[in-house]
């Protein structure tokens, strides 16, 4: 997967991502990447123009959404004045880890419990990118612990057999499955409300039962959360829980 540089349409300005994975254009906005096209390889750039062009009302009222929810989230720094996380909030397990620093000789920071919700990050601790790199392999590893404990429970609960589960850190979807019955789900679930991530997580399951979304999906997703509008109009601006570290570049 690629990304271009940044592309102008009328008032409108987008990024166009190529994925092999992509059938056809698909849009995501976010505070990050702003507005990006995500499309199939050798795709047409008028044809992603126009399609953009088309979607352009659409464009814009998810560019308000994300505005509004930015001025939602408050002004609370949760970083120390060397730009460092001193909290780390995972809603989904309702945790509020707190984050102390030790500098040491090792050549890589690395982060470990030190009590009950404190985290000790040891090393090159001036160095902002092997802090993040600890922190991203602390998260992973509650990641695979609780969230892909919580899946388990779930597929049990509702009769549905997987092939695996693995952890990874999806730029843009919360979680995936393969035909195969293999689910991915990404880390920064941690960071979402428990509501949300057991939507997400049922999303996956029936998707063992009906690949597509279909309106056999839906009806199955339905039936096992009835909240299942609501929660999909949520998800739209979930990313305002990440924290900016944990946000995959």
């Amino acid at each position: 997967m690629s990304l271009s540089d940044c592309v102008s349409s009328g008032s409108l300005s987008y990024s166009v991502r190529t994925s092999s994975r992509a059938r056809r254009a698909r849009l995501v906005v976010s505070p990050r990447d702003g507005v990006v096209v995500v499309v199939p390889r050798r795709a047409d750039p008028g044809q992603v123009a126009a399609f953009v062009e088309s979607r352009a009302e659409w464009i814009r009222q998810a560019e308000r959404r994300i505005a509004e929810a930015l001025a939602s989230v408050g002004t609370r720094s949760d970083l120390d004045a060397g730009g460092r996380p001193v909290v780390v909030p995972l809603r989904a397990v309702e945790e509020e880890w707190r984050v102390a620093y030790q500098a040491s000789p090792a050549r890589r920071c690395a982060a470990r419990v030190a009590g009950p919700q404190w985290l000790l990050v040891s090393g090159p601790v001036a160095a902002a990118d092997s802090v993040r790199s600890a922190l991203e392999r602390w998260l992973a590893d509650r990641a695979r612990s609780e969230v892909v404990g919580w899946l388990t429970v779930l597929a049990r609960e509702h009769r549905v057999t997987l092939a695996g589960v693995s952890v990874r850190a999806q730029r843009s979807r919360w979680a995936s499955c393969s035909s195969s019955g293999r689910v991915s789900v990404n880390r920064n679930l941690l960071f979402l409300p428990r509501h949300l991530v057991e939507h997400v997580l049922l999303h996956e399951l029936c998707h063992r039962l009906e690949m597509s979304h279909s309106p056999r999906f839906w009806r199955l997703l339905e039936g096992v959360d009835p909240s299942t509008a609501e929660r999909r109009v949520e998800l739209r601006t979930a990313w305002k829980y990440v924290p900016s570290w944990a946000q995959t570049s």
